[in-house]
This record gives structure tokens, C-alpha cells and sequence, in this order.
């Protein structure tokens, strides 16, 4: 993880700071897309579909 300089902060806690970075965003994105997906209340499809093929 890169370091971020913060020594131009006046406040002497934010200086040590260690950002999670994406960490801390996915956690964010999940709980964000879980709650506008309960919200959602359109109808849904869903279609059947033929998979051709296999995976290694």
C-alpha cells in the first residue's frame, strides 16, 4: 500500500492515518447496491438459458 503524505495537516491524528483503500470502499458499494436493491420493486424476468460448452 502507497503512503500518503499528510504532514501538511494541522491536525496531528490525521497525519498517521492508513487509508484500507478499496477495502473500504467495497464495503461501501456492497451496502449501498444491497439497500437500492431491496428498494427496487419492478417486476423481474428471468429467462432460461442453454449453456453450450465446458469450462477447464
Amino acid at each position: 500500500m502507497t503512503e500518503v503524505d499528510r504532514s501538511y495537516s494541522q491536525y496531528e491524528e490525521v497525519r498517521p492515518y492508513r487509508d484500507r483503500g478499496m477495502m473500504k470502499f467495497q464495503g461501501f458499494y456492497l451496502s449501498e447496491h444491497t439497500s437500492e436493491m431491496k428498494k427496487d420493486k419492478a417486476d423481474k424476468i428471468y429467462y432460461k438459458y442453454l449453456v453450450k460448452g465446458y469450462m477447464n
